[in-house]
């Protein structure tokens, strides 16, 4: 194409004038063009959020349409715009002569990281599908292109607003780039050139950067990332000695409460509070005993004290009364048979908070583990006995799991839940992320939900989760019934829901040292000792006496027939 543009015809959309070539506005484009819808959402987005003193570095010129919008805007400083494609270059121009935006810096390039040199652009007859990679769809041809530094570009210009649309380019792009200037930036991600995982990555990495995402009423490839202003908890984050408080509700757990206690010890968490109601294997008797020995709290559950059967919520309305709670910087609601199982660093919460970056409640996707096929209570570590669980990449139909969540205790926080908080609406919005530090959109804006997508989700820490254990615990939770709620039974949907046994990627083997030495001082404790081994042996005689009644056999038998092998 050569450097003088000839066309007899000028589309008008979003009130910018576009000289009509042919050969690069093809009719794919032409039709929303000329119906105003092209590029309509980005054009107001960026017209909405600019302001005096602005400068915008846009990545992907196109046609030139979203430079002009900026360069038109009332107060805009200057606008450069990086267009790798050699032949829309004079089109672009034209664009911006016709529409008088004389502040636009246009360069022929392809931003990239490190040292610049020429690189293979690959071309298409639609110009929007031309880009860096030639695979994701045939291309006409390649073309050498010169590059740019993006660090050198973004130093050079302080950019405040980056308007970026490079047809997978972006990805790794801004890895290494001082966003600290930036206030907002309009992204088009492109997932089917490199995954959802990916764009995830960059969301992460935005909102490390302090840019948070915009939610939308409906699924976009195109975002909006603004800048928050940093609270003096996310200027000091991570915190120093951060606090953690976990509560929860207990019964008939015996055999299954040091290894939960010792866990969560060594992993860093100082405080527990558990509330017990109605035990028959001594579990408050091993309770009593570790709270003496400066363990835990152990508390009736308040609902006794009413009549009430509603035990968890009981519990958790009393929970922000507890002098432990006044002292915690996080606060957890979770049951004995889950496990924060940290997937960075050395398993600390700590170093979670290191890698997330500012939250103020970060949910943790469940991983369930099934029976793992043991039929028998044998004593033991839960952890090691039930290895295999449900997938970590499930597909779209069973991507629905429950959560539980990390919460910061702040004056944003209206009150705790057992799945995820409730926030105050007057406050700021919080900052709230799924186990990969990604942000999550849907639980803050619908109170009623208790779980997420966990796709992706599971990347820095999953809570595993041992609902089932043996098919003897299984029938010993279902004659002990719900601690939630006195009456409730688990039912034989319970099991097939749960059965989960098709993989076994979720380790617990960075966490052994300090957990082995914790569990260790627990043991050591004669007392305490007698009592766990107290409890063990109740739970067998149990599952020994449950068996010789009709409906408990009944319900193994179908188990075993029916559910047994099931993945």
């Amino acid at each position: 194409m050569t450097q003088k543009l000839v066309y007899d015809d000028i589309i008008v959309t979003n009130g910018i004038k576009v000289p009509f070539v042919p050969e690069i506005i093809t009719p794919v484009i032409e039709r929303p063009m000329r119906n105003g819808r092209y590029e309509t959402g980005e054009c107001k987005a960026l017209s909405d959020l600019l302001q005096a003193g602005d400068t915008v570095l846009e990545l992907g010129a196109g046609v030139g349409l979203l430079s002009t919008v900026a360069a038109l805007s009332e107060g805009v400083k200057k606008v450069i715009t990086v267009e790798a494609n050699p032949e829309i270059i004079p089109l672009i121009k034209e664009t911006h002569r016709l529409n008088g935006a004389r502040n636009v810096t246009l360069v022929n390039a392809i931003a990239m990281t490190g040292k610049t040199k020429a690189a293979n652009f690959y071309l298409r007859k639609d110009f929007w599908a031309s880009s860096m990679e030639p695979d994701s769809r045939p291309y006409e041809r390649a073309v050498k292109v010169p590059g740019c530094n993006i660090s050198q570009l973004v130093a050079e210009h302080r950019p405040t607003v980056i308007v970026c649309d490079i047809e997978g380019g972006e990805l790794g792009l801004f890895d290494d780039v001082d966003l600290s200037g930036v206030r907002a930036i309009i992204i088009e991600f492109h997932a089917k050139v490199y995954g959802q995982k990916n764009v995830d990555a960059i969301s992460r990495l935005f909102a490390k950067n302090g840019l948070a995402v915009v939610p939308v009423d409906k699924p976009t490839t195109v975002r909006r990332f603004l800048r928050r202003q940093p609270s003096l908890a996310e200027q000091n984050w991570p915190p120093r000695d951060p606090r953690f408080l976990v509560t929860t509700c207990m019964k008939d757990e015996g055999p299954f409460i040091l290894e939960w206690i010792a866990w969560h010890k060594s992993i860093g968490v100082q405080d527990f509070v558990v509330f017990s109601n109605d035990c028959s294997d001594g579990t408050d008797l091993i309770l009593d005993r570790l709270e003496a020995m400066g363990y835990l709290r152990h508390l009736p559950n308040p609902a006794i004290a009413t009549g009430s059967t509603f035990f968890q919520p009981a519990a958790l309305s009393y929970t922000p009364h507890l002098p432990q709670w006044r002292k915690a910087d996080f606060y957890i609601s979770m049951d004995v048979d889950e496990f924060i199982n940290v997937r960075v660093g050395d398993g600390k919460m700590s170093d979670l908070l290191a890698a997330t970056g500012f939250f103020d409640a970060l949910s943790m996707s469940e991983l369930i583990h099934g029976a793992n096929e043991q039929l028998t209570f044998i004593p033991g570590l839960v952890t090691e006995q039930f290895p295999r669980h449900q997938s970590e990449t499930p597909g779209f139909r069973k991507s629905q799991r429950g959560v539980k969540t990390i919460t910061r205790i702040s004056e944003k926080l209206a009150k705790p839940r057992n799945h995820r908080p409730d926030f105050h609406a007057d406050q700021a919005e919080p900052v709230w992320l799924d186990g990969s530090g990604r942000p999550v959109e849907t639980l803050p804006a619908d109170p009623a939900l208790n779980g997420i997508d966990v796709r992706g989700s599971y990347d820095l820490v999953a809570l595993d989760h041992f609902p089932l254990r043996s098919l003897e615990s299984y029938l010993i939770k279902m004659f002990r019934g719900d601690v939630v709620v006195k009456g409730n039974r688990v039912s034989q949907r319970y099991w097939r829901l749960r059965n989960r046994n098709e993989e076994n990627t979720s380790t617990f083997a960075r966490q052994q040292p300090d957990f082995r030495a914790e569990l260790g001082k627990l043991l050591s404790d004669t007392s305490l000792r007698d009592l766990h081994e107290r409890a063990c042996n109740i739970h067998l005689a149990r599952a020994k006496q449950l068996i010789e009644r009709s409906e408990y056999r009944a319900r193994r038998d179908w188990i075993l027939e029916n559910d047994w092998h099931t993945a």
